[in-house]
């Protein structure tokens, strides 16, 4: 997954797409499928989250106090990790999208 991740952003970094709107739709399907599974992984962190929250929520005075403790379990850095992947994945799917409608706009054009 890392490996695809690196390689769609590298090669959005460097006009890649500009030119092969093919390679651009098959890396669009690609990401959506690891997103979707950076969805599932998410879904794992907060089914357990509640949980911890509660525990470390009775040895503090506040809820931000417990939220700032939870940032720094395994669990907590697991999520806000999740959150900025799913992010970075949003936004190249975007990008890949645009590269998409711009192909096919051009194509109509043409034809």
């Amino acid at each position: 997954m890392e490996d695809n991740y690196k390689r769609i952003e590298s090669n959005l970094r460097i006009g890649f797409y500009g030119n092969n709107p093919s390679a651009c739709a098959d890396d669009h399907a690609t990401l959506a499928g690891e997103y979707s599974f950076l969805c599932g992984l998410m879904e794992g962190v907060l089914k357990t989250k509640s949980a911890i929250w509660n525990e470390l929520r009775k040895n503090v005075k506040s809820d931000t106090s417990a939220d700032r403790a939870y940032d720094h379990t395994e669990n907590g850095l697991n999520e806000i990790g999740l959150k900025l992947r799913m992010k970075g994945a949003e936004k190249m799917l975007s990008g890949l999208k645009s590269l998409i409608r711009n192909a096919e706009n051009e194509a109509k054009n043409i034809f």
